[in-house]
């Protein structure tokens, strides 16, 4: 069996992202948490969605409840170059993410709770001939660069978390949950297609404490969650078939390949503050790192051939800032500042997934519009530094891939 390094921003795409976090990862799990930029969220417990950052938090809910969340994300993405390109300026992207919780407290110390949600995904598409006109020898079949790397991708990631919060003491709460995830892919490029699925169980904990009447403190883990045997399909074109035999020095013929692959979804580890100023006013502080330093290659294995993908991620780091404050009517103002890194640099960066630094300011409002229910709105502008390209694997992708997002969120919490 003969190896290459071959298609590596294409199979980027495998992992690529919407924008809305590092990486692949989806932040939006909780309206409310999102108008303070998800400061403090491992260690708040406002309603049943809060157990997506902390099991813990479980423990201080002692009403059943139930938590809905529905996040619309609007991105804007151009590709500019000083070289001849193709075009440049792509359709506005506009997804929706939804998530439910359930909350059920099972004694005065003992909190079930359920989570499901759509923790990684991504959904990507350019337009036709984008990037830098290509003059090289697979120009006949493939006449500008950046449909090479990418153009279409489809990332799912379904996630049940079932957990238990457990009051220790009067200060001190435990929780721990298990998971089980599903994957499914469709990765596009002009070179070639990859299909695949599969799933997986990770699991997660966490702790909050309450130090006196004012500080509360929160430390939550989340597993990586393995992927070992995932099934793929990849379908090669005319123009992928001629690259891959110059790369393998081997006839490999356009057509469908069975082919393999393990990978993982990250860990990761949050710490969370929350200060009460006054009865009215909290400052929220959060602190979140992400192991992506795990995603450095990734084989695909058929019959007669291995497709080592080589990522070379880097672990990230997100800082948030928030504030809390009711007014005399009882609404709940949020507003929040994050900053975010990322996982990639110009050598590394997959064209799907154009993963550069990024700074969040949100806003949010909650309010009670009976005594057993809580709407939350939210809003966050993210401002993404251009993310510099410079391919060479599959012909020259040179440019700057920039971004703009805004979210926008409402969740229902219902008491019963």
């Amino acid at each position: 069996m003969k190896k290459a390094v071959l298609f590596p921003a294409c199979v980027g795409l495998f992992w690529s992202s919407q924008l809305m976090a590092s990486g692949y990862a989806v932040s939006e799990q909780s309206t409310s948490s999102l108008g303070s930029s998800y400061a403090g969220s491992a260690v708040v417990a406002e309603n049943a969605s809060n157990q997506w950052f902390n099991p813990a938090t479980l423990a201080s809910l002692h009403d059943r409840e139930f938590s809905v969340a529905l996040h619309q994300v609007f991105v804007d993405v151009t590709f500019d170059s000083g070289q001849p390109t193709g075009p440049g300026n792509f359709e506005d992207f506009n997804s929706t993410i939804g998530s439910l919780y359930l909350a059920l407290p099972l004694n005065d110390t003992m909190t079930f709770g359920l989570g499901f949600t759509a923790p990684y995904g991504t959904k990507f598409e350019y337009e036709e001939n984008w990037g830098n006109v290509a003059s090289d020898p697979l120009a006949p079949l493939s006449p500008t660069t950046g449909d090479r790397y990418a153009t279409y991708s489809e990332l799912k990631v379904l996630n049940l978390n079932p957990a238990l919060g457990i009051a220790l003491t009067d200060r001190l709460n435990l929780g721990l949950g298990v998971s089980y995830a599903t994957i499914e892919t469709d990765i596009r490029s002009s070179l070639l297609r990859m299909e695949g699925d599969d799933d997986a169980y990770g699991w997660n904990l966490g702790l909050t404490y309450q130090a006196d009447d004012n500080n509360h403190f929160g430390l939550s883990y989340r597993s990586a969650v393995r992927y070992k045997d995932m099934d793929t399909k990849v379908t090669i074109s005319q123009a992928g078939s001629a690259a891959l035999s110059a790369a393998l020095m081997q006839p490999i013929a356009a057509g469908h390949y069975k082919t393999s692959a393990s990978l993982d979804t990250p860990a990761s580890a949050t710490l969370g503050y929350a200060g009460d100023l006054t009865d009215r006013t909290r400052i929220l502080l959060g602190v979140e790192w992400v192991d992506w330093s795990t995603l450095q290659t990734l084989d695909l294995k058929g019959d007669s051939f291995t497709l080592p993908v080589e990522f070379g991620w880097q672990n990230t780091v997100r800082y948030s800032l928030g504030v809390n404050h009711r007014l005399a009517n009882d609404v709940l103002l949020r507003a929040g500042l994050a900053k975010e890194d990322s996982t990639q640099n110009s050598q590394n960066r997959a064209p799907a997934s154009p993963d550069a630094e990024r700074y969040w300011l949100t806003l949010g409002a909650g309010f009670s519009p009976m005594d057993n229910m809580n709407v939350d709105l939210g809003y966050a502008h993210i401002f993404v530094k251009d993310a510099d390209v410079n391919l060479t694997d599959r012909g020259v992708l040179n440019g700057s891939l920039d971004s703009s997002l805004d979210i926008v969120g409402a969740q229902l919490s219902y008491r019963f």
